[in-house]
């Protein structure tokens, strides 16, 4: 095994060695001025994985929501998986107060409690 690999290793070393002794821009390397296409699909595929995480998080929260009707908790736990998804995706909030996420979920606490206290109100309303 170490005789195969040892020489590869040479092979590959001789070969980078030799490119890069030969002055040739890498393939990363973009004159100013020109367009940068690896950078531009980099950020579109960075753009689509965060559509794509924040689009199950809502088909999520909407089955969530569904499968809720009736229970105690129906808007607080979406509420609480919401502030979470805020927090995992943006880090920096961990800089601001803690009384917003925690606004928002006494908020939320409060109309699950008064869609508990009177549940016929809303049901009219729909």
């Amino acid at each position: 095994m170490k005789t195969f690999i040892l020489p590869a290793l040479a092979f590959t070393g001789a070969l980078t060695t030799e490119a890069a002794a030969s002055g040739g821009d890498p393939r990363w390397w973009v004159v100013p001025g020109q367009s940068d296409w690896y950078a531009w699909v980099g950020l579109i595929i960075f753009f689509l994985a965060i559509f794509l995480v924040v689009h199950l998080y809502s088909q999520f929260d909407h089955y969530a929501e569904h499968r809720a009707k009736g229970t105690p908790l129906r808007t607080t736990i979406p509420t609480i998986l919401t502030i979470a998804l805020a927090y995992e995706i943006m880090p920096a909030l961990d800089h601001f107060s803690i009384l917003l996420p925690t606004a928002l979920i006494l908020t939320a606490i409060a109309r699950d409690f008064m869609l508990w206290w009177r549940p016929d109100e809303e049901e009219a309303a729909q």
